[in-house]
């Protein structure tokens, strides 16, 4: 490199127009260059442009933008499935669901009573065609309604035949009111829906919890022909998404750790796992093994994520009017230069699939562009010199 400075240096001094030509081919150069994105000046250039002119929009990391955009987004479960107040709505009878109906009689000589008791028991399934037997009474509809209205229908089915009968109807064994748990549990299977109902949480602990860590499990219900997924932390943290279940619903856990992508001047290019349920930005560089020394710019630090737009114009940033699957293509630029950004990067949380990149500085790109152009051709030079002498 000494070699090669005191060549340039004679160039320099040799000749004005040679150390101009050679000082604009080193500048055209490094604009030139291959590189793993752009640099910090590119995108500072961006940043000043219109956003309407744009399919995405940069933000400048800063206290202001910290505090309205660095916090975790909450995450809601489809309305579909929030909107279910209470389980006990739900519960209607069904096929191969087993009954016991108590009758009693205020009379000793009555059709159900005998010396010892005025009660009768009456055990009855449900059978194919939705119906069970109750002595005269006959075939009674069951499947598709709820005890009490069972009930009803047979004692007054019984006004008239039995004396002053008062009926009891009760769920022995429920097998058409159950639902599904698959995935990463330790005890899969089918659970039986109780008439008092059950939320998501409870119907998990059924199952024996999920194997992976509630930050990496993923819980995605399925009902009739509406699904969604979201992660078991979200449930513990916001009650409204501990819903109630229904009948016929199924519940997969999946084990789904979040991830972010750390490209540029970092020591460990590489896709990382969170390691923490509420990873910041500070954490994430430390993961990727930081800043790498002699290549990164500390000034061209840069996140990028699909962001919401309403949360962006809530936060008063200017949005692309071409928006990609209804988010906004985001890039949040954050200035190491800056004592602050410290700070500022340990409140700003991370989400599933950010991606980091950390543009070269100006002095890698000229020393790359050294090591790529100028030292073949003084090679070259320094070859045709001895050569010729």
């Amino acid at each position: 490199m000494l070699d090669v400075l005191k060549h340039m240096n004679s160039v320099w001094t040799g000749g004005g127009s040679a150390a101009v030509a050679l000082f604009a081919l080193v500048l055209s150069g490094c604009s030139t260059l291959p590189g793993s994105g752009p640099s910090n000046r590119q995108m500072a250039k961006d940043q000043n442009e219109d956003p309407g002119e744009r399919e995405y929009t940069v933000v400048k990391l800063d206290v202001d933008s910290i505090h309205k955009l660095g916090g975790r987004r909450p995450v809601k479960l489809n309305e579909t499935f929030r909107k279910t107040i209470s389980g006990k709505s739900g519960f209607v009878l069904g096929i191969g669901d087993q009954l016991a109906i108590n009758i009693w009689e205020t009379s000793n000589d009555g059709l159900f009573s005998t010396l010892e008791s005025k009660r009768a028991r009456i055990d009855a399934m449900v059978d194919e065609n939705g119906q069970v037997f109750v002595p005269y009474v006959g075939q009674v509809d069951v499947a598709g309604k709820s005890i009490e209205a069972v009930r009803s229908a047979i004692e007054n089915g019984l006004k008239g035949k039995a004396v002053e009968p008062q009926v009891q109807v009760a769920l022995k064994t429920n097998v058409s009111n159950n639902l599904a748990v698959v995935g990463d549990v330790n005890a899969p299977g089918r659970y039986a829906v109780p008439v008092g109902g059950v939320r998501l949480l409870d119907v998990i602990a059924w199952a024996g919890g999920s194997r992976a860590p509630i930050f990496e499990a993923e819980a995605t219900i399925v009902r009739g022909e509406t699904q969604d997924s979201i992660r078991l932390d979200e449930v513990l943290t916001q009650p409204g998404n501990n819903v109630w279940m229904e009948p016929s619903d199924t519940v997969q856990i999946m084990h789904k750790p979040r991830t972010f992508t750390a490209l540029g001047a970092v020591t460990s290019k590489n896709r990382h796992p969170f390691k923490t349920e509420g990873l910041s930005l500070a954490e994430a560089l430390a993961a990727s093994g930081g800043l790498s020394d002699g290549l990164a710019d500390a000034g061209g630090v840069f996140l990028f994520r699909f962001e919401s737009a309403e949360i962006l114009q809530e936060a008063g940033v200017a949005i692309p009017e071409i928006l990609i699957n209804d988010t906004v293509a985001t890039i949040y630029r954050l200035d190491f230069n800056e004592p602050e950004a410290f700070f500022l990067a340990r409140s700003f949380k991370m989400q599933d699939n950010d991606l980091i990149y950390v543009a070269n500085a100006f002095a890698a790109e000229y020393f790359k562009f050294i090591r790529i152009y100028v030292q073949p051709l003084l090679d070259i030079s320094r070859t045709s010199s001895v050569l010729i002498d």
